[in-house]
């Protein structure tokens, strides 16, 4: 099911963000779409694109800015190193 294409609005209901949230995601190449039709514009996604676009949810739900979500993403997000007390 990863390889099968979804339209835009089946995704949005999916990952529970709107359709204009993931056009917006998608013109900050944050979440991009598999595939874009190009006589249309009708954007595709892949349900293996959902936990990303879940994790972007959950992340400006908790305000954090979009430049931020990009490096977690990437992983370039600041991790702090635990310390063990003997």
């Amino acid at each position: 099911m990863d390889g099968e294409l979804m339209p835009i609005g089946r995704f949005a209901r999916l990952c529970r963000l709107s359709v204009k949230q993931l056009r917006h995601y998608g013109d900050v190449g944050l979440l991009r779409p598999a595939w874009v039709d190009l006589d249309s514009g009708y954007r595709y996604y892949r349900s293996g694109q959902a936990r990303e676009a879940l994790s972007i949810g959950l992340l400006r739900s908790l305000d954090v800015p979009l430049p931020v979500i990009g490096q977690v993403l990437a992983g370039r997000g600041h991790r702090r190193r635990a310390r063990w007390c003997a």
